[in-house]
């Protein structure tokens, strides 16, 4: 493959009116690519009709594959870190940087989330079986009233089952429209849909240097659960769950419960590999607490990928912890980069991370707009779950940043 090409271009713009929205965004990254555009990543917030916007992207673009959605906020070296909902963002890529395929796929409904990700994964193993690091995408909100969030972990193991031994790095979110949790849409690369997943095999000759940021830490020893349905853990330790975590806390049962909202306050933690060793943010999936219920002394998440005799460990959040944390990841990442020249970064991140939502004193991505945005071109966005690999495994993730810089592979890093 010949790689004298343009590196992606990033656009941005912010305006009330969809399609102008996009117009501006799609101007500013056409310019900036300097040569036919083949295809775009794009996000955006969730006050801008999905239509209206593509049909803008396409008015400047043309008729390209356009992957993505829908967004709480979005994160860029020049932009910042901003929730106003009316935000527009892609990444423009030309010739050679196409993707080896792009696949999407239906999910029915909740219980559909296993088969719809088995078949996506199939057919992304069938159209580029040697996919080196995937993107995967899927509508976060089910249902708003009441909530009820599409199961990433059925999805991402179902995927991974359906690419049948294929070795590819996975990284993706669900994503979401507002921190309210009301509307999600995926750009599938010919319409926006709901009740989807795309999954984007990156293009070839590409290398992906991942890293994931949290910051939280352990604030219990092993809990093993003894009872739990779906979402709802039940028991912890043959008690209810919600005893059990109050106690930790010094706090009553019903004052946790009242607690508005808890997520602000805990997590449950899967610690992946050998429980003994050290501790190392990589090896932790972790669970927000998204409510608690005092009649039946039940915590409630947003994933069902906890078992009964799965042990776990109450999560402090802390957002200074927080903070430290993507400085070092974003360092690590840079460091593992050597002399390896950065093409373009993406940053995935939890929508609560914000400081509009997580009462931080700064936001916790300015590392990475700092000191990625610097380097190449940067496009983040807010999610409702983030999908990385722990321990070797896809997972979805809570209270998560997913950085990823990619490289052309062989460079020295």
């Amino acid at each position: 493959m010949s790689w004298n090409t343009t590196n992606p271009a990033l656009g941005e713009a912010r305006h009330n009116d969809a399609f102008t929205a996009a117009q501006r965004a799609a101007r500013q990254a056409r310019e900036r690519l300097g040569a036919a555009p083949s295809w775009a990543l794009a996000f955006a917030g969730g006050r801008l009709d999905p239509a209206a916007l593509l049909k803008g992207l396409r008015n400047v673009l043309g008729e390209i594959p356009i992957v993505g959605g829908s967004t709480a906020g979005l994160i860029t070296a020049g932009g910042g870190a901003t929730l106003t909902r009316f935000e527009c963002g892609l990444l423009l890529f030309a010739e050679p940087l196409t993707p080896g395929a792009i696949v999407s796929e239906t999910q029915a409904g909740r219980c559909d989330a296993h088969a719809a990700g088995q078949r996506l994964g199939a057919a992304l193993r069938a159209a580029d079986p040697e996919a080196a690091t995937i993107l995967l995408l899927y509508d976060s909100v089910h249902s708003p009233a009441p909530l009820e969030l599409h199961i990433g972990s059925h999805l991402v193991d179902g995927f991974h089952a359906g690419l049948d031994g294929l070795e590819a790095q996975l990284i993706g979110a669900g994503t979401l429209g507002e921190l309210a949790m009301e509307t999600s849409v995926v750009f599938d690369g010919r319409e926006a849909r709901r009740h989807s997943v795309v999954a984007v095999s990156m293009p070839k000759g590409l290398h992906s240097h991942i890293r994931i940021t949290h910051g939280c830490y352990p604030a219990s020893d092993f809990l093993t659960i003894t009872r739990l349905d779906g979402e709802r853990i039940l028991e912890l330790d043959g008690r209810p769950a919600l005893s059990v975590v109050a106690e930790r806390l010094a706090l009553s049962a019903a004052e946790f419960a009242r607690m508005a909202p808890p997520v602000l306050a805990l997590a449950l933690g899967e610690k992946q590999g050998d429980p003994f060793a050290p501790f190392a943010e990589a090896h932790y999936n972790n669970r927000l607490v998204m409510a608690a219920d005092a009649e039946s002394g039940a915590l409630m998440l947003c994933e069902a990928d906890f078992a009964v005799g799965t042990r776990i460990q109450l999560m402090d959040i802390e957002p200074r912890n927080m903070i430290d944390s993507v400085r070092q990841q974003t360092d690590s990442l840079l460091a593992e980069l050597g002399a390896a020249t950065p093409l373009f970064g993406l940053y995935i991140d939890c929508a609560g991370r914000s400081l509009a939502f997580s009462g931080t004193e700064e936001e916790e991505s300015a590392p990475v707009r700092d000191l990625i945005g610097a380097r190449c071109p940067l496009l983040g966005f807010f999610s409702g779950v983030e999908i990385a690999p722990v321990q070797g495994r896809p997972r979805p993730l809570d209270w998560t940043g997913v950085m990823a810089v990619f490289t052309r592979a062989g460079d020295a890093g």
